[in-house]
């Protein structure tokens, strides 16, 4: 009889359970069948339960590793699972842990520990990230192996995670900031330190990223979509008062614009937003003219008195075998830079340069530049 050689999922054993789900992606797993089956979904969000998964037998050679939470807000001790892949998971090299806080229109469970336990040496040896996404009302907090990003470049072996926690922004709705954002952030807070803000959102309004980096002290890394200069958006007595307090606040070295459409109102706003801007890169430009486009930059960095900027790198769609020819006769011709170096790696132009000390031969050169035209 067929009936009879079917079993129920409910009459599987955890340990039978456990053996599954190593052959199959945990976060597919948890998509499909968590809202299916009241088990398993028991099985996933449950504390005791989970200890008893971790703690099967066949564990200790498991590689890779991915555990997908929510409403259960000790997902987020990192003492207990450093100790939990310590104990049972000695060989793991990939972690991924993803938990999901969505505000069900009560209180959101309290964070009892100690900020920023995801940034010990436990994590740093192992290079996993931590990182937060804010989209709407949800939180979602994940560790990940680290992976290079746009904003380092490095040859060690030992790479500092502690300082790439990034925080996400999907999407802030109709562009305005409310006291719902505000909450979000000091709850995410609590938990870790933010240093990378990422915003997906574009056409971001500034007045909205003065009011989001004026909550995020330690950021160091910025990277937009977008912004906007809309001639109707002004800035409030706070947000000057915010803005011009910069010099003295801002720690941000390196920025990242993947569209620029107003190239003078805009780099006139993130030079004043980040005047220790070290490091600047530009996805798409609305002109093709590479040349008075470097112009432009490098007028508004002599203006603005950035000489901490030494790398720009700007993406070039068209095909052209002698953009880096084409940048360093015109640097040369025009005095721009002392000392200077052009590379081009597929469609991105890096352009990186020295000060000489105690000689502000930069600002010398544009002056006369400026005068004589």
């Amino acid at each position: 009889n067929f009936d009879q050689t079917m079993t129920c999922f409910e009459d599987l054993s955890n340990e039978l359970l456990c053996e599954i789900f190593d052959y199959l992606d945990g976060y597919w797993l948890y998509q499909i069948f968590s809202n299916l089956n009241f088990r398993l979904e028991q099985l996933l969000h449950s504390s005791s339960e989970l200890e008893i998964f971790m703690t099967i037998k066949i564990f200790p050679n498991l590689k890779s590793l991915c555990i997908v939470g929510s409403k259960d807000i000790s997902f987020l001790h990192a003492c207990r699972w450093e100790q939990s892949i310590l104990n049972y998971f000695p060989q793991l090299e990939e972690f991924y842990l993803i938990y999901n806080d969505d505000d069900n229109e009560q209180n959101y469970p309290i964070y009892t520990e100690r900020p920023n336990q995801f940034s010990s040496s436990f994590w740093i040896e192992r290079q996993w990230l931590f990182e937060v996404e804010i989209k709407d009302i949800s939180i979602k907090y994940t560790i990940r192996p680290y992976s290079k990003g746009w904003y380092y470049e490095t040859n060690d072996n030992i790479i500092d995670c502690s300082t790439f926690i990034n925080l996400t922004f999907e999407c802030i709705p109709d562009s305005i900031f409310d006291e719902e954002r505000s909450k979000e952030i000091e709850r995410v807070l609590t938990i870790t330190k933010i240093y990378y803000l990422k915003i997906l959102e574009e056409d971001l309004s500034i007045p909205v990223l003065i009011q989001i980096i004026n909550l995020l002290p330690n950021i160091t890394t910025l990277k937009i979509h977008s912004l906007s200069t809309d001639k109707t958006t002004e800035l409030t007595l706070k947000e000057l008062l915010i803005l011009c307090s910069m010099k003295q606040t801002s720690q941000i070295i390196k920025v990242y614009l993947e569209e620029i459409d107003d190239i003078h109102k805009e780099l006139d706003f993130l030079f004043t937003l980040c005047p220790y801007m070290e490091y600047f890169k530009v996805g798409r430009t609305n002109t093709t003219d590479i040349q008075s486009f470097l112009r432009t930059i490098f007028k508004k960095i002599n203006r603005n008195n950035n000489h901490h900027l030494r790398l720009l790198c700007f993406h070039i769609s068209t095909v052209d075998d002698r953009i880096v020819e084409n940048i360093e006769e015109m640097i040369k011709c025009d005095k721009l830079l002392p000392y200077f170096t052009v590379e081009r790696i597929l469609n991105d132009v890096y352009l990186q340069w020295k000060w000489l000390e105690h000689i502000d031969l930069f600002s010398c050169n544009i002056y006369l530049i400026n005068k004589i035209k």
